[in-house]
């Protein structure tokens, strides 16, 4: 089948290791549009996120954020699909990781909450010019309804020390998800972004062997497993590569363009 959609990762993918999208990727999105095939993007970030680069791919479809929890369009921010965690259970995780000194992260629809904000926690947001950001403080009970996803972060290691006693704790509400960097993610149960995908495409009406898929990360794997053709960056772990279509050139070379322009020949 000819391919229809094209659904790219941001960090790692098409974002290079500046945190930017190249003149040749965005001319290969546009291609690839001219040739009436829809380009979107699907990231563990917030949806501000999504929808900047989306905007800055002219995508015409929506976008996929929060690791799936969220589809939505990038130009007028209509929601399509959102899933939340329990008010409950975000309520005992915010004040679990409160209690252990965690610096953590949340979003609740198009807003980013945080105790406090400070860019070395958030240094592969520097390219983006609005985040809708929340300090919080330690009145974070005020914010615990309809949360999408929570982001564990470092500027040093991957939080692991805590999410042993995380997953005992929560396993059985929520899914864990080590992402690139140094973040965990914490996302409601059976969300991912093969379930945020299916959601789009079936919006879309775009049959799943239609649909081309690009990544780095183990997040990636459930739209690997989902579309018609995966492709894994030059700069992807072994894990992601083993089960890519094939393997493009890293984030740094166009990796996204070249893969684009191998399958739809432009």
């Amino acid at each position: 089948m000819a391919i229809k959609l094209i659904v790219s990762d941001l960090d790692g993918t098409l974002l290079n290791s500046q945190k930017l999208v190249s003149e040749t990727s965005i001319n290969l999105m546009q291609k690839a549009a001219e040739q009436d095939v829809d380009v979107s993007i699907a990231t563990g970030r917030m949806h501000a996120c999504a929808a900047f680069f989306g905007r800055e791919i002219h995508s015409k479809v929506p976008v996929i954020s929060c690791n799936g929890g969220m589809v939505r369009t990038a130009d007028t921010d209509e929601l399509i699909y959102e899933k939340y965690i329990d008010d409950t259970v975000a309520e005992a995780l915010l004040a679990f990781l409160f209690e252990n000194d965690v610096y953590c992260s949340w979003y609740i629809g198009i807003k980013n909450l945080a105790p406090y904000f400070s860019w070395k926690m958030f240094p592969d947001y520097i390219t983006v010019k609005t985040l809708n950001f929340i300090e919080t403080g330690k009145a974070y009970k005020k914010y615990t309804h309809k949360i999408t996803q929570f982001i564990l972060r470092d500027n040093k290691k991957l939080p692991v020390d805590i999410l042993a006693e995380l997953e005992e704790k929560f396993g059985k509400y929520v899914s864990f998800q080590q992402n690139t960097g140094y973040t965990i993610d914490i996302t409601p149960l059976a969300t991912d972004k093969g379930t945020g995908l299916k959601l789009l495409a079936e919006y879309l009406g775009i049959n799943q062997k239609e649909i081309m898929v690009l990544g780095d990360g183990d997040n990636d794997l459930p739209m690997f497993a989902y579309a018609g053709l995966s492709v894994a960056m030059g700069n992807a772990k072994n894990t992601v590569k083993e089960k890519a279509t094939f393997v493009t050139a890293d984030c740094d070379n166009d990796g996204v363009a070249a893969a684009i322009k191998k399958v739809l020949k432009i």
